[in-house]
């Protein structure tokens, strides 16, 4: 569906697209919002079945693969191109407020920069602070073992 709405309504169309779906999927309880369909989508819905845009999608998939290592998952974050380095992540559990927002993206900005920075890894995780998740932020999630890609819970 990104692809279509870049394809569609360029590539300023994309921030608000996943500002939409963060809403929708990370911002709601476990049992809200979750009929069929995206309001306010009706041009794109046709998109999620169509294999038309795979390839071009593979394509890219592999392009920020190639920056990164195949090791990695999403998000892959391209700092300054073409020259500067990408990384996976950042990925965290709780909603920081604003201020703590922009600190830690000095953190993250500083160590892509870095030019000798490789990995910034953690296996053990909290469940995010998300609705969806039944965790609110008031509260830390469940710690989980993360390990080659899946979880294990911790007792």
């Amino acid at each position: 569906m990104a692809s279509a709405a870049r394809e569609k309504h360029g590539r300023a169309a994309i921030g608000p697209l996943y500002a939409a779906f963060g809403a929708r999927i990370f911002e709601t309880g476990p049992d809200e919002g979750k009929t069929p369909g995206w309001q306010g989508t009706p041009d794109l819905a046709d998109a999620l079945d169509d294999t038309s845009r795979d390839a071009r999608i593979q394509t890219e998939s592999d392009e920020a693969l190639s920056l990164t290592g195949k090791d990695v998952g999403t998000p892959i974050v391209h700092f300054e191109p073409p020259a500067g380095v990408a990384f996976f992540g950042p990925v965290i559990s709780r909603l920081p407020d604003e201020e703590e927002a922009g600190q830690l993206w000095d953190h993250v900005v500083g160590l892509a920069r870095f030019p000798g920075f490789a990995e910034s890894k953690r296996g053990l995780r909290e469940r995010p602070q998300l609705p969806s998740f039944g965790v609110t932020t008031q509260e830390p999630g469940k710690t989980e073992d993360w390990h080659a890609g899946s979880r294990r819970l911790k007792n």
